[in-house]
């Protein structure tokens, strides 16, 4: 007998249509002699919200969602609550806090699934406080999608501390983006700012590249990472070095930031002469220890285990108390909607 998962879906961008693709291929589901339906009963965007209880045809869901009603986040709860469905679940695959500041309220009734950072790198009041709710409840928060996509780094700490151990220090290269840049930087010595369009044109950067050069994503995972060791961190306590120099950051013109961005090619120039004098690889890395942490670029020699990282890599060293002299490391090519996206139903899976 097959048992329904019952989605609820808010975000239709990149990685919610890869969600619903991958539910399109593939709804069925085998765990331990069990199978598991998905279906998704409810899907949401910034500017409209459409339901089915019979579950929505996934081959139609655009042309459905465009004759849907005008969405409104507290109306969309209310409907879910209303149609009482066992094992639902809401998934939220949008940015920004529009969704997240009601986390406490959903989770009250229904399980959370998220690839959004925000609710886990807000304060750590409401950190502490989505913890408590979902302790009250008996719901479940589930979001390894929030770092290194693929990478099991928010399970392995939490196999620590269940195993007695004790989280001491962790080191991660979490930005492909910039980590391809400085590769590039070493391997083809063309100025910074050639190799940032480049990677813009290869779509390798967010839509405004400011956003992988400040350094906050990064900050918020390594956040996430240390929260999550049991660090009373906030987003403060983390020096970020950002990339992206000050007359720059309040440019509205993109083509005029790409423009002036030139102005940091000296400086970069300077560090790759550096660290190819003294046989050192570049890497934007984070590192969390004794409650504090930083982010930013760092040289790293060929007994790290940053070096042998190719550019499109993940990788996350933990420190602890029985991995002391040599950490554990872990690392694989990740990131990526799709790759989001099936995060995302390993995670719905956990829920029930």
């Amino acid at each position: 007998m097959e048992k329904k998962i019952n989605l609820f879906l808010v975000g239709t961008g990149n990685v919610g249509k890869s969600l619903i693709e991958l539910i399109a291929h593939n709804y069925m589901y085998q765990i331990a002699g069990k199978k598991f339906r998905i279906r998704i009963i409810g899907i949401a965007n910034r500017s409209k919200m459409y339901f089915s209880r019979k579950g929505i045809n996934t081959s139609e869901w655009k042309s459905l969602l465009t004759k849907g009603e005008n969405a409104n986040v507290e109306l969309f709860i209310q409907t879910m609550k209303r149609y009482k469905l066992p094992n639902s679940v809401l998934v939220d695959c949008t940015d920004g806090d529009v969704i997240s500041r009601y986390y406490k309220i959903i989770l009250k009734t229904f399980s959370i699934v998220t690839s959004n950072k925000s609710s886990n790198s807000a304060s750590y009041k409401n950190y502490s406080a989505i913890r408590k709710a979902i302790k009250k409840y008996g719901t479940n928060f589930c979001y390894s999608a929030n770092v290194g996509v693929g990478l099991p780094s928010i399970d392995i700490i939490n196999s620590f501390l269940s195993g007695g151990d004790r989280v001491r220090s962790i080191e991660g290269l979490f930005s492909s983006t910039m980590n391809y840049l400085l590769d590039k930087l070493i391997t083809t010595g063309k100025p910074f700012s050639r190799l940032l369009m480049e990677a813009k044109e290869k779509g390798l950067t967010e839509p405004d590249p400011r956003n992988d050069l400040n350094g906050i994503d990064t900050a918020r995972k390594i956040l996430i990472l240390a929260r999550e060791s049991g660090a009373k961190i906030e987003m403060s306590d983390i020096k970020i070095e950002n990339l992206v120099p000050v007359i720059l950051r309040n440019i509205k013109s993109l083509d005029k930031f790409y423009e002036s961005i030139k102005i940091a090619d000296v400086k970069f120039d300077k560090i790759r002469k550096i660290a190819i004098k003294n046989n050192r690889k570049l890497v934007y890395s984070a590192r969390f220890k004794n409650n504090k942490a930083s982010v930013g670029i760092e040289m790293v020699d060929s007994e790290h285990p940053f070096y042998s990282a190719s550019a499109n890599e993940k990788v996350v060293l933990f420190y602890t108390e029985f991995f002391k002299h040599h950490p554990l490391v872990i690392k694989g090519q990740s990131g990526g909607a799709k790759a989001t996206a099936s995060v995302l139903i390993s995670d719905i899976l956990k829920t029930v």
